[in-house]
């Protein structure tokens, strides 16, 4: 799921809950990484009940210009026919220069897909990242310095660009950033190892002062790419991962966001001592 920080008007959202369990039997959510690129998270069961709610979706993805079509499918836990006729049918309605492309569709999925001779008709790709590069998408491009972003990342920041300017202080957009890095790829496995949590603090309102861009500025957003861009090719990576944007996050904020991760029930040493390793 995306972050609960990313804007309505960016965003939709569905939750067809369980009363009896209380998890989401289906949820599904996009978020725009570009003006023509759009990544639509599914989680749950796509069968005849939530197929419908997949198409409008992905219809309306397409009406509002977003001719480059990312499905993440690694929290689906089932696909049958009627989802699959779904796609089928958001398929054709693609034009020379639009693509769609499927990622991280789980083993009993890609099955699915492969029993029905569907499989020849959708691009599937393990992860995010080489979706995004196959549909063409700007955000896979890569960073200032040229590295390119890991898939994780890429969606990631894609949900910052819109979270950040909502921010009310600094320690606001400290909590923002991790509770984006709590949910995304090693920085996110790393942090969950250290018991921090997911949930949403109370903090003085008061704006704190630190040597970066005025809130609401996406300024931000490039001086934290650009220092984890600096940390990636001081340590000899060919890409730029979660773990260097929680370290330029770290730099950047400093200790508005040492503050944060003690109200989220981390410790700044133990954590700056796990990177270092």
């Amino acid at each position: 799921m995306m972050s609960a920080d990313t804007p309505p008007l960016m965003t939709d959202s569905f939750d067809d809950s369980d009363p009896r369990r209380g998890a989401p039997v289906f949820a599904i959510d996009h978020h725009e990484l570009d003006e023509r690129t759009a990544v639509v998270v599914v989680e749950g069961d796509l069968d005849l009940a939530s197929a419908p709610m997949l198409k409008r979706v992905l219809v309306e993805r397409l009406n509002a210009g977003s001719t480059r079509l990312v499905i993440d499918l690694t929290g689906v836990r089932f696909i049958d026919s009627t989802a699959l006729g779904v796609l089928v049918g958001v398929h054709r309605k693609l034009g020379a220069d639009e693509r769609l492309a499927l990622a991280g569709a789980p083993t009993a999925v890609r099955r699915v897909i492969e029993v029905s001779g569907l499989a020849a008709t959708f691009q599937i790709f393990p992860t995010i990242e080489p979706a995004l590069v196959y549909v063409g998408s700007t955000a896979a491009a890569g960073s200032p310095a040229g590295l390119p972003l890991t898939g994780d990342v890429t969606l990631m920041l894609g949900i910052a660009s819109t979270a950040m300017p909502f921010a009310e202080s600094a320690e606001d957009e400290a909590e923002r950033w991790l509770r984006l890095l709590r949910r995304h790829g090693e920085a996110g496995a790393l942090l969950a190892s250290l018991g921090v949590s997911e949930a949403r603090i109370e903090r003085p309102r008061d704006p704190v002062s630190v040597d970066r861009p005025e809130l609401g500025d996406s300024r931000v957003i490039n001086s934290v790419v650009t220092q984890a861009a600096r940390v990636a090719v001081k340590r000899e990576s060919r890409k730029i991962t979660t773990t260097d944007v929680l370290l330029a996050v770290i730099d950047v904020y400093a200790d508005a966001f040492e503050r944060v991760l003690k109200a989220h029930g981390g410790d700044m040493h133990e954590l700056t001592s796990h990177l270092a390793g």
